[in-house]
């Protein structure tokens, strides 16, 4: 939802697991390997039991990987928690960037990117549970990294704003907190969508994340606002 970023990054490759026996592998690779599928462990784990309830050996057991790479890769469960959140959300904010940037006019790339961040959601369910309901769990560490995820999904609808008022000078921008109140919409209708799990529940979450976002870029130019 955002003006052509032709630098966003491209979607993530699954991930692949280490070859049986002996391989070509460098360290690296087999570090890079095995960091990767650790995370999305945290995630899955995470997202399923809740992050207090999952343990360092739910993770490397999910991951197939020994407590000893675990603790190459992370000081403990916050710090591995902490990159698996910093790089889901990351990449759900850069994947619907990209999409929003194949889009033609503004009110398309809402469309297509509305789309894709229920797409998203309904295939990686806990991994997303995960990311915008256990972050809590890590009280003030965890505060400031949804802080961050805040802020980068306001410089979206910002962006987002900014592509609209270029095809439209005459529209005004839309007023302070518009972009927070969009964001925090979008992350309490995605989370309805995943408390509920029913088809029903992805298609009107669609639906409401289309009107939501056209109401943070339009609603405000119907509304008289008196000077203060």
């Amino acid at each position: 939802m955002t003006e052509p970023d032709r630098t966003a990054r491209p979607a993530r490759p699954a991930r692949r697991k280490l070859p049986k026996g002996p391989h070509n592998l460098s360290r690296d690779e087999v570090a890079d390997t095995q960091r990767a599928r650790l995370i999305d462990a945290v995630l899955e784990n995470a997202g399923r039991r809740g992050y207090v309830a999952t343990t360092v050996g739910h993770i490397t057991a999910t991951a197939g990987v020994s407590r000893t790479s675990f603790y190459e890769q992370f000081t403990d469960k916050q710090d591995a928690f902490l990159a698996a959140y910093r790089e889901i959300t990351t990449e759900f904010i850069a994947q619907g960037v990209a999409v929003a940037a194949e889009a033609a006019t503004p009110l398309d790339a809402i469309a297509a990117c509305c789309d894709f961040l229920v797409d998203y959601v309904h295939r990686r369910p806990a991994a997303v549970r995960a990311a915008l309901l256990e972050i809590y769990a890590l009280g003030d560490a965890g505060l400031e990294a949804r802080e961050k995820t805040l802020r980068a999904g306001e410089a979206v609808f910002d962006r987002t704003a900014n592509w609209v008022r270029a095809t439209d000078p005459a529209l005004p921008s839309p007023p302070p907190f518009t972009a927070r109140t969009v964001v925090a919409a979008t992350i309490e209708l995605i989370t309805q969508a995943i408390w509920s799990g029913t088809e029903d529940a992805y298609g009107q979450a669609r639906e409401a994340l289309r009107y939501t976002w056209l109401l943070g870029l339009f609603g405000h130019q119907s509304i008289a606002r008196p000077d203060l």
